[in-house]
């Protein structure tokens, strides 16, 4: 999953609009379009003592009590627009306070210019196979490529390999045969004659062989 937040409404509309493409292009399953960074990434904030301290003297105690107290996505909001924050009675610039942010467990986050896209990054044994399948499609696509077969050929896929490669055969036969025009995936070896590789992706060893029908 891909979540996106964009920077106005249209944007995000246009997002709904482009979803399936983006999905295509990303490897992704779903978009979510969602609101607030805090969602995915959590923020903190700390006051700069170099510049804080000598303007306020004994009076940074409470500055550093109202950051630990504020709303500390709405604060990275405002300093992101180079806006100041109004804290305690406090007027605080940009520039006195730092904040750090942490991607939240099950994200890896990128923020720039507005936008921040977050990727769910647990993997669960159905995405796993639905990866691998994808990648013996991309092999097998090149293995016909090498084999210089026309791009309307039809071909009977030959492969051996660990219990692993076998799960994904089971899982997803109909999508590999589809997508690279196997009438059959047989798991013997390839008879003399076919164009045979060795295939190693993913922790899975793999001889794959490739006969044109005629």
């Amino acid at each position: 999953t891909a979540m996106v937040k964009t920077r106005t409404a249209e944007e995000r509309s246009l997002l709904e609009q482009a979803g399936p493409q983006v999905m295509d292009e990303l490897n992704v399953r779903e978009i979510v379009a969602f609101d607030a960074d805090s969602d995915v990434v959590d923020f903190k904030l700390q006051a700069n003592m170099p510049i804080l301290g000598p303007k306020y003297g004994m009076e940074l105690h409470s500055i550093i009590e109202a950051l630990a107290h504020a709303d500390a996505q709405e604060v990275a909001a405002k300093l992101d627009a180079g806006e100041s924050v109004e804290l305690e009675g406090y007027e605080l610039e940009p520039e006195e306070i730092l904040v750090s942010s942490n991607e939240r467990e099950g994200f890896s986050v990128s923020t720039d210019a507005g936008y921040t896209v977050a990727i769910a990054t647990e993997i669960t044994p159905e995405l796993r196979l639905e990866g691998q399948a994808r990648e013996l499609v991309h092999r097998i696509q090149n293995m016909r490529r090498s084999a210089e077969f026309d791009i309307a050929d039809r071909i009977v896929t030959y492969y051996q390999g660990d219990d692993n490669l076998s799960e994904v055969v089971r899982a997803h036969a109909d999508y590999i045969q589809q997508e690279t025009l196997s009438d059959e995936l047989l798991d013997t070896a390839a008879p003399a004659g076919a164009h045979v590789e060795d295939q190693h992706f993913d922790g899975i060893q793999a001889t794959i062989g490739l006969v044109r029908k005629t």
